[in-house]
């Protein structure tokens, strides 16, 4: 006799049949890129209804941001926590990327498609406005905001995609101009701080700073 609770049953039934629908998702994106990327065509690889696509993914930005957050798991996503790990953390991140870039650019095209913003936008925030804390805190409040914005920017696949297919360069120096133009930027903001008593009224305290 099977006395295991029925909720339990139903629970591991759900995570089974998402996971088996983010897998064929990726399993298309990776293979054809190209085509039709539709929930009915991901319920006729899936062998599933439509139906139970709709059931777990609403409509296509959510079944692209579930495809991003798996992408990210994929890829190895990690933020920075301080400053001295910003470097390090752009170079493994670019490294994932030339890893899984048929993943990741076949990604892209479909958030693109989807109209949907870039996933983890927030969370990289976040992310830089802990890491920059201290710098972000010296700058008029703007400032820090631009200077979160474009690390968030250099920090993403899009950025990688630009640098390998519009820029033409290959993986190492790829990655080398990125970390440049993060370091330069980060060396100008802080050649930049205004001094004691100057445009103190657009700054205010990292915690009371909104996200």
């Amino acid at each position: 006799m099977n006395d295991e609770p029925r909720g339990s049953v139903h629970d591991r039934h759900r995570a089974a049949t998402r996971k088996h629908l983010l897998d064929t998702a990726l399993t298309m994106l990776r293979d054809t890129p190209g085509e039709d990327f539709s929930h009915e065509e991901l319920a006729r690889r899936a062998g599933v209804s439509a139906r139970t696509v709709y059931r777990y993914f609403p409509n296509r930005a959510e079944l692209i941001r579930a495809l991003w957050e798996r992408l990210r798991e994929e890829t190895g996503t990690r933020w920075p926590a301080t400053e001295e790990q910003i470097l390090p953390a752009l170079r493994a991140q670019f490294a994932q990327f030339e890893s899984h870039s048929a993943l990741v650019r076949a990604s892209i095209v479909a958030s693109a498609k989807a109209d949907y913003a870039t996933y983890g936008s927030a969370e990289g925030r976040a992310a830089f406005r802990t890491s920059l804390a201290e710098l972000i805190d010296a700058l008029p409040e703007e400032r820090g905001d631009q200077l979160i914005a474009i690390c968030v920017s250099i920090y993403s696949a899009p950025f990688w995609q630009m640098l390998r297919d519009r820029g033409q360069l290959p993986p190492d120096q790829a990655v080398e101009a990125a970390a440049w133009a993060l370091s330069a930027i980060l060396a100008d903001a802080r050649q930049n701080i205004p001094a004691p008593g100057i445009g103190n009224q657009q700054r205010r305290p990292h915690a009371e700073r909104r996200e």
